[in-house]
């Protein structure tokens, strides 16, 4: 039986900022149990499939969101591998969301946000965000306002290859979707997701 050790708890740690922290719990590994079951609603197997849950499995949850600052993370842990997700609003152009990705040259490509690649055991996916005065508040002060979305496999997770890149797009388009509910970015109504984001060269 695979089983997860964790509730999620909330305090209020400054004027609109609120962090999720763990507490121990033996729960069954469901999409409640996990980091947001928003996230992981009918997107178990992805995640049990990169990261093989066993006894030891643990989420923990993270959203820090004040002013013009708005980051939520999605760490999913054993003793032995981590899968960890995350969505943050940036300032910056394409090439500087790139750049920081420190991808090889060649990649594979998903269909997802405004540009979307997966390499080895990491997705990510850059959305270009309107300005303030168009949508949220989260972009103010920013000249190019845009969400950088990531998922990223480490240890004995994700190592099986043949559905590892597809898993890791259908996770970090699930965190993509949080996001841009959570912020209006591009300023009109967030569709759920694709379960199955197409991956190509």
């Amino acid at each position: 039986m695979i089983v997860a050790i964790c509730t999620l708890a909330a305090i209020a740690v400054g004027a609109g900022v609120w962090a999720y922290v763990t507490r121990d719990q033996t729960e069954p590994l469901k999409a409640m149990n996990t980091c947001n079951e928003g996230i992981f609603s009918s997107r178990m197997e992805p995640l049990e499939r990169l990261l093989s849950p066993d006894s030891s499995y643990k989420p923990a949850w993270s959203r820090v969101a004040v002013g013009s600052s708005f980051k939520i993370s999605c760490n999913n842990s054993t003793s032995s591998g981590a899968v960890n997700l995350v969505a943050e609003m940036r300032d910056g152009s394409r090439d500087d969301w790139f750049a920081k990705l420190h991808a090889p040259s060649k990649v594979s490509r998903f269909d997802a946000g405004t540009e979307a690649v997966v390499w080895g055991r990491e997705a990510a996916i850059y959305v270009e965000c309107r300005s303030h005065t168009e949508a949220s508040s989260y972009t103010a002060g920013m000249a190019h306002p845009y969400l950088a979305v990531s998922s990223r496999a480490s240890g004995s997770a994700g190592q099986e290859e043949k559905t590892r890149h597809q898993d890791l797009a259908r996770l970090a388009n699930g965190m993509l979707f949080e996001a841009e509910m959570e912020t209006g970015c591009q300023g009109t109504f967030a569709t759920p997701p694709s379960d199955q984001p197409r991956v190509h060269d």
